[in-house]
Parts: C-alpha cells; structure tokens; sequence
C-alpha cells in the first residue's frame, strides 16, 4: 500500500522543463523593451546592437546624437549614450537631460580608462556599461538599471585595478609632471623636488596640482602612494600609453 502511494504521487509531479523549456519561459516572462543608442562611434553602436539582438526581445534604434533623438518623438525605455555625449548633454542641456531621464532609463557607455574622469557625472546615470570589459552583458545591465542597480566590475573594486586605470593615464602628464611625480613618490617636499628638478617652488607647487588634478588623486599624499607602489612600471606605462587612443579628459559639469 505504501508502494503504490508513492508510485501515484510520482504519477502527479509534473516533470521538469529542460533548458530549452527554460529559456523559452524566460523570453515569455521579460517585457520586451525600446531601447534607443546614441553613441558616435559606429564600432561600438554595431558592437551592442548585435550583443541586444543576440537577447531577440528588444526594439533598437541608433542615433548619431541627443538632438536627433529628440526630433524621433520616441520614448524608449533605455537610452545608451556615450560618456563624452551623456557630459555634454549635462553640461550644455541640463534640461533636456532633465526630460530624458524622467521618460527613460540612462545608461551610459565608457571604456574601462575613462572611469576615474567619468565619476563625477556617472552618478547621474541609471546604469554603466564598459564597452571594454562586459559589454556582452549588455541586457543584464539594462535589466538591473531599469530596476535601479548598477554593476561594477570586480576589477574597480580594489586599489590594484584602480592604479592600472591611472597607469594609462600617464601620458596626460608634461615631463616636469612626471618627474615631479616620481619624486612625490619618493615622499619629497615641495622644496626639495623644486632643488631636484632646478625650478621654483611656485612652479613645482603648480606642478603638483595639475598631476592630481590629471590622475585624479585626492591630495599629494595618495599620488606619492601611487608613485611609490607602480615605481616599476611607471616609466613603461607612460610609453605604452601614448597612443591616438588615449582618452580625452571629461569635462566637469557646473554641479561636480
């Protein structure tokens, strides 16, 4: 008796759906979504529009800027825009973002190097997605952002990924910049790098401004740290990174 009871209950529990099963539910249970791109460089446009076709659930439109998007008289659900534009949009025409954002969720566009210029603005943004590092993971990213998460890469959480994102920052930096940041790494003061370097203390004080304005260090302090860690690669780095694809810096807007 006992036999037959579990042999009946077996009868009624229904059998699991395979993989196939799985991500067929999943499609019938996600909202399919418009999601506009607004960014300049077509490798990068062609990169995600194939990466959100790959999902099979969105609308996509591609546009080469903010205004052509406004004359479109759409209103999607994602925006994906290019940190350069997304800054300009904040700058220039705080009130046109202003509508955007109450109409769509932002998400922004940068490669891993421009995050250290991009902080001040990203915070105004629903979600980031680093072309460079998981772009591919382009419809999570918009799933979360629509949600109000964010996710960052492992790598940004920790000192080390942070000094590589400065070590291509390097050619930013004048000779005497350089050489003054060296220096700070040795823990010298203003004086004695001024003696070291055979200019004023005015000069190296100016000097010392610009390198943590450039690497976005918070004081002199960090940047000596900085220096004093990645001694052996500095000198490396700032060759290896001139190049035409070093990023521009960012411009801050009124608010930062």
């Amino acid at each position: 008796m006992h036999v037959q009871n579990e042999q009946t209950t077996r009868d009624k529990t229904p059998a699991k759906p395979d993989a196939r099963s799985l991500d067929a539910i999943r499609l019938d249970t996600v909202t399919p979504m418009h999601v506009c791109l607004v960014v300049d460089d077509d490798a990068i446009a062609d990169h995600l529009v194939s990466a959100l076709e790959g999902a099979g659930r969105h609308r996509i439109s591609v546009f080469h800027d903010i205004a052509d998007l406004q004359q479109s008289n759409v209103t999607p659900d994602a925006i994906l825009i290019g940190v350069q534009q997304f800054a300009a949009l904040r700058e220039n025409e705080p009130m046109v973002y202003l509508r955007l954002s109450r109409r769509s969720r932002i998400v922004v566009v940068l490669s891993s190097r421009e995050l250290l210029d991009a902080a001040h603005i990203l915070a105004f943004a629903d979600a980031w997605v680093f072309q460079d590092i998981n772009a591919e993971r382009i419809n999570e990213l918009i799933d979360l952002g629509l949600e109000g998460h964010c996710l960052m890469p492992k790598q940004f959480l920790s000192r080390l990924g942070v000094d590589e994102i400065r070590l291509t920052l390097l050619p930013r930096l004048s000779d005497v910049e350089f050489q003054t940041l060296l220096l700070l790494g040795q823990g010298l003061n203003n004086r004695t790098i001024a003696d070291k370097l055979n200019l004023s203390e005015a000069v190296i004080k100016s000097m010392v401004r610009s390198v943590l304005s450039k690497l976005h260090f918070r004081n002199r302090t960090e940047a000596g740290v900085f220096a004093a860690r990645q001694q052996p690669s500095l000198e490396q780095a700032r060759h290896l990174g001139e190049s035409p694809e070093s990023p521009m810096p960012i411009p801050r807007t009124s608010e930062a």
